[in-house]
């Protein structure tokens, strides 16, 4: 059994992520913000579904842009496992649309959930993994970190950098037994485009509005025509969770097959190409390749 702390998951992955993990024998804590208030409805309803099945799956409050917040919802799990072997850092937003129309404030709005929410969290659990001398760190990361599309700069750049502190935990915390995986999930129809900020520069947003436009509705037509099945992702952190330790890989990638391909394509290439610069300068002994 895994004791696993799953950031987000008031609806999409985090959602079907911790009812299945659950289902399947795990001790599941459900990290909802405002639990209170906004996500009021779907902390009643995964407590009111782990008593009609008989899971352990408990609630608790965690908002990733409040360090106390994370440090609490750790200490929770703590308290109630005497353990965390799990962390799957699933919280995210995206702000779509032309990079210019996005003032520095809301890029910054947009790292602060991506990329500083699972700083928080990770930083709250590593000492409790690396004192226990096992774990593992599980981001939910997206293909735009390895291909970027117009109009996904944001978005895409923050994946970007969750990916960099991904690997960089990949080898430092190797050492210690902590493992650092990331998944790169292509787009699904989940809630976080449902809930996507737009830039509020509407003047500067204007002068994109027909090559926005068009790309918004070359998405809507594919996904309409071919809607994808978000369980995809859902399975695949499921997968990496229940992996024996040191059988999990760095980098696993949930798409149709020619983007999976070819982004499997890119991560073999970059793998290498992490051996030779780490050999030419002289700290191969520290990658965990």
């Amino acid at each position: 059994m895994t004791v696993a702390l799953v950031t987000g998951a008031s609806s999409g992955f985090g959602r079907l992520t911790v009812e299945t993990l659950a289902r399947r024998g795990h001790q599941v804590f459900a990290g909802l913000r405002d639990i209170g208030g906004r996500n009021a409805k779907a902390a009643a309803e995964l407590a009111a579904l782990a008593v009609a099945e008989a899971i352990d799956l408990r609630v608790v409050e965690l908002d990733v842009i409040d360090q106390s917040s994370a440090d609490r919802a750790v200490a929770a799990v703590i308290d109630a496992a005497g353990r965390i072997d799990a962390v799957v850092n699933n919280a995210g937003v995206i702000f779509p649309g032309p990079v210019e129309a996005f003032t520095a404030e809301e890029a910054q709005r947009q790292f602060d959930v991506n990329v500083f929410g699972a700083l928080r969290v990770s930083r709250a659990a590593l000492p409790w993994l690396r004192r226990q001398g096992g774990g593992v760190l599980i981001q939910v990361g997206s293909t735009s970190s390895r291909i970027t599309v117009p109009y996904s700069g944001l978005y895409a750049a923050s994946k970007a950098a969750l990916a960099a502190l991904t690997e960089a935990w990949h080898h430092e915390l190797a050492p210690f037994g902590v493992e650092s995986v990331i998944i790169d999930a292509a787009p699904y129809p989940t809630n976080i485009g449902v809930n996507a900020v737009m830039p509020a520069d509407a003047a500067r947003m204007g002068a994109y509005a027909e090559g926005f436009g068009g790309f918004v509705a070359e998405l809507s037509k594919l996904q309409t025509q071919a809607p994808a099945d978000p369980r995809a992702g859902s399975d695949a952190i499921v997968a990496v969770v229940e992996s024996p330790a040191g059988e999990r890989p760095l980098r696993t990638v949930v798409a149709p097959a020619p983007q999976r391909d070819a982004i499997r394509s890119l991560n073999a290439a970059a793998a290498e190409a992490a051996r030779v610069v780490s050999a030419d300068m002289g700290v191969s002994a520290f990658l965990a390749l």
